[in-house]
């Protein structure tokens, strides 16, 4: 029975994913990793900045050096500030499904994200809809960030439901894991790659465009 939804945030409620993926090649290129789109796809997309770096990291033969470490994430932060300053445009039909579940008073809902509380935050604040949700996870929030279940059971219990009654809507598939693994449903949205990309989801749609509040209902009880 559909009783919560935990939203993961980049490429789920706003199309981001092309700002990290632009501040995390910037500031890679520091430590001599070259980032490009297919490559940010196929193995960073779905991980938050401190997983992100240590695989940039490893690859280059680096010791992962925890100053260092925090020194690439505060710049990759300072990098998408700048670009969140400029405006991130939302998924499309997330507003309309949020805008839905408001006026139905129901499901409980959560975001639940491997970005930081900050990138959360203000883009939140930019799209006027900080006061949509009373749980909001992020990467400062659990020791290990998706694919690792905490993320989702986290949500799970702070929305006060039992996993097996809450919906995870993601778009990649270290966070399908993630939720899948914590024991909640799963949508998968092809927002940030193909399809095939999202298997381990129970259903996979383009977007949220025409996705309603019956839609999910019918779908997951």
């Amino acid at each position: 029975m559909l009783q919560a939804i935990a939203f993961d945030f980049d490429g789920v409620l706003v199309d981001s994913e092309p700002l990290h993926f632009r501040a995390l090649a910037k500031v890679g290129k520091t430590i001599g990793f070259s980032l490009d789109w297919d490559r940010y796809c196929q193995d960073i997309i779905g991980y938050d900045d401190r997983d992100a770096f240590r695989a940039m990291m490893r690859e280059r033969n680096l010791p992962e050096d925890e100053q260092q470490l925090a020194d690439l994430c505060n710049r990759k932060q300072d990098a998408i500030d700048q670009l969140i300053a400029a405006g991130v445009p939302m998924i499309p039909g997330a507003r309309a499904l949020l805008d839905e579940i408001q006026q139905a008073g129901q499901p409980r809902i959560a975001i639940a994200s491997g970005a930081t509380a900050r990138d959360i935050e203000q883009m939140l604040a930019g799209l006027k809809l900080r006061d949509r949700f009373r749980v909001v996870i992020s990467a400062d929030d659990v020791m290990h960030s998706k694919p690792h279940p905490r993320t989702y059971a986290l949500a799970a219990e702070c929305l006060g439901v039992a996993p097996q009654h809450c919906l995870a809507i993601e778009d990649t598939s270290a966070g399908l894991q993630s939720a899948r693994d914590a024991g909640l449903m799963t949508l998968g949205l092809a927002t940030s790659g193909p399809a095939s990309l999202l298997h381990r989801a129970q259903r996979v749609v383009p977007d949220l465009t025409h996705v309603t509040l019956a839609d999910l209902k019918a779908w997951y009880g």
